[in-house]
């Protein structure tokens, strides 16, 4: 899921945890919990696009790193509101857990089974970027706790751990429920878990669990009010979470029934949700290596059918030659196999992600994808050299287009 969506999760979570105990901070510290697996976008500063790709919901989005992190961050955050579980000072604690974070990641990182670059760099950004955040804000803290010259009522060690291991590890979680999904058992496997049920952003999931966060913070401290809204809102998007996966196997049977209907056969097939919505629904049926067909069905469609469903020429042969090297073998991964090769420039192709279903109706349409990549072929081993999309004028024209048939043939 978005950003936004993330740190919501992760302040709803820390509140729930030890807001009684600690007040706006559990908000706080909840919320910088659930951005911290989303700081691997960082990687995309210092590594290659491939390793990029790769590396973003991978090992910060994983339950080892959620198990291990907890407890040297809650350690920490315990440490900056007063307490002395170790004998060591400031100085001394604050640059070992940073360099403790740094290896963490780091030795995670490497263990990864995918070739990724630059690891020290990304890991070394990612760490400098969480430990500046952290460090504006302990500053904040103090200064605040100095100006009302009293310290502030502090949770144990034990109790920070279990706030920062919830607010980590329910960000994968809901990463899950996406098409693009998350590798939640990093470094141990690179399965990618995707159940394609909710899109990564979907405004009828976060605003209104936005909305009563905020009401939330704004009222009293341990208040029975404020525990209200705060489940109200945990409770409203689980619902709302649990509505998708039952849309999701809804929609399932209407693929299947839509096939049948074509006289089709599919070796495998995906659906999920379109971007912002979970009314309208792409699907991809593989009939075979190089043949596959899309649709769109609206929950708001009159007949339960996908229309229009499209044959796409996969055309994997264009890459058939290239087999083994390193970028490709990485897009391959992340799209499953679900991928369509479109001949551009001479010397490049275009490969695209069929798993986010197609914007209009022409396949051959290089603007027709959320997700392409522009590679070349001129060179061994093959090489991404940018992330390929049409005209922005076009695209906007297929995402109206897409807009207007979410609301039901």
């Amino acid at each position: 899921m978005d950003s936004l969506t993330q740190i919501v999760l992760g302040a709803a979570v820390g509140e729930a945890v030890l807001g009684r105990k600690v007040g706006n901070r559990a908000m706080l510290w909840g919320g910088i919990a659930g951005t911290l697996p989303d700081l691997d976008v960082l990687s995309g500063l210092v590594a290659d696009p491939m390793s990029a790709l790769a590396y973003h919901r991978a090992f910060t989005h994983s339950l080892p790193f959620a198990v291990l992190a907890a407890p040297l961050i809650g350690l920490a955050v315990h440490r900056i509101y007063g307490g002395k579980l170790l004998a060591v000072s400031d100085r001394a604690f604050y640059p070992l857990a940073i360099l403790a974070f740094w290896l963490l990641l780091l030795t995670g990182s490497y263990l990864m089974p995918l070739p990724i670059y630059s690891i020290p760099a990304i890991t070394a950004v990612i760490t400098l970027v969480f430990a500046s955040i952290c460090t504006v804000v302990a500053v904040f803290a103090r200064r605040k706790a100095h100006g009302r010259r009293r310290i502030h009522q502090n949770a144990t060690g034990a109790e920070w751990t279990i706030l920062f291991f919830l607010a980590i590890a329910t960000h994968p979680l809901l990463d899950c429920f996406t098409a693009y999904g998350t590798q939640l058992f990093e470094p141990i496997s690179r399965v990618r878990l995707a159940w394609n049920t909710i899109s990564v952003v979907d405004p009828t999931y976060t605003l209104p669990f936005l909305l009563l966060l905020v009401l939330a913070a704004r009222s009293g401290r341990g208040t029975p009010v404020r525990r209200m809204l705060n489940t109200a809102g945990l409770v409203i998007s689980s619902a709302y979470l649990l509505l998708t996966v039952v849309n999701h196997f809804n929609v399932r049977s209407v693929l299947d029934d839509t096939l049948d209907r074509a006289g089709l056969t599919a070796d495998r097939q995906i659906i999920g949700p379109s971007l912002g919505s979970n009314l309208l629904w792409s699907g991809t049926a593989q009939i075979d290596s190089e043949t596959y067909y899309m649709g769109q069905y609206s929950l708001l469609d009159q007949e339960r059918v996908f229309s229009p469903l499209v044959e796409v020429a996969g055309r994997h042969a264009l890459l058939a030659p290239y087999t083994g090297d390193r970028d490709l073998e990485i897009l391959e991964w992340f799209t499953g196999g679900f991928y369509v090769v479109i001949p551009r420039d001479s010397g490049y192709v275009q490969l695209s992600d069929l798993r986010y279903g197609l914007l209009g109706t022409d396949p051959t349409d290089p603007s027709a994808y959320l997700f392409s990549w522009k590679i070349d072929t001129s060179v061994r081993p093959v090489r991404v050299v940018e992330q390929a999309s049409g005209p922005q004028g076009d695209r906007g024209d297929l995402l109206a287009g897409m807009w207007e048939r979410m609301w039901g043939i």
